[in-house]
């Protein structure tokens, strides 16, 4: 049986419903398909309003009930590398067994209401514990937070305060990426390397503004 590869970015929930729907349409069951998601490497201008979850194959969208697509939303953003394997099963049975969405015992369902919970109490949590401190990078005092969430939901929370006090300019260091909102932008690049992977890092205030000074887009 040969395997259906799907790339794509750890966090890009359009990308797998457009891949999904693309799957669903061409009738590619789940045990085919091995999604492989992939950390960006690239620095990107994030949306302030992320584009919203879609299923586009028209049958399936009449099956599939709007509120597997907006937790979908969150379950991608979960660190769990099964999440896309898990949705992408639970969109197929949706579809071929349409008494599923009736069965509230279901494994599958149950586990992906729970990974979605999970994912939104870490952005409540997020929002309420990050706290920035003024470090001097290149002469000048710029708010830094450093915070490490259980899932990826940096861009989420970085969108989310970019659009609370969109006048006031600041860095947030996770080790998964780094944002930069410049008061019009909200930039996101990998991680700042000291602070990669998992863990406390110890580093002090002076060490971390001479790395962030040496950053292009800082």
């Amino acid at each position: 049986m040969s395997l259906v590869h799907v790339p794509l970015s750890q966090v890009d929930v359009a990308g797998f419903h457009s891949e999904a729907t693309r799957l669903l349409a061409h009738q590619v069951p789940p045990d085919t398909v091995e999604w492989s998601p992939a950390p960006a490497s690239s620095v990107d201008e994030e949306p302030l309003d992320s584009e919203r979850a879609a299923i586009r194959n028209r049958a399936a969208r009449a099956i599939i009930p709007q509120s597997f697509v907006r937790m979908s939303e969150l379950v991608v953003l979960h660190r769990d590398p099964q999440r896309f394997d898990l949705l992408y099963r639970s969109l197929w049975r949706l579809v071929y067994e349409p008494d599923l969405k009736k069965d509230y015992g279901d494994a599958d369902l149950a586990r992906l209401r729970q990974m979605a919970q999970a994912v939104r109490r870490d952005i409540q949590k997020m929002k309420t514990k990050l706290v920035f401190r003024p470090i001097v990078v290149n002469g000048d005092s710029v708010p830094v937070a450093r915070y490490e969430p259980s899932h990826y939901i940096c861009e989420t929370v970085g969108a989310w305060l970019a659009k609370r006090e969109p006048a006031r300019r600041w860095l947030l260091l996770t080790p998964d990426r780094r944002l930069l909102w410049d008061g019009q932008r909200l930039l996101s690049a990998p991680a700042v390397a000291p602070l990669q992977g998992n863990g406390p890092v110890s580093i002090s205030e002076e060490e971390l503004g001479t790395i962030l000074g040496k950053l292009p887009w800082v």
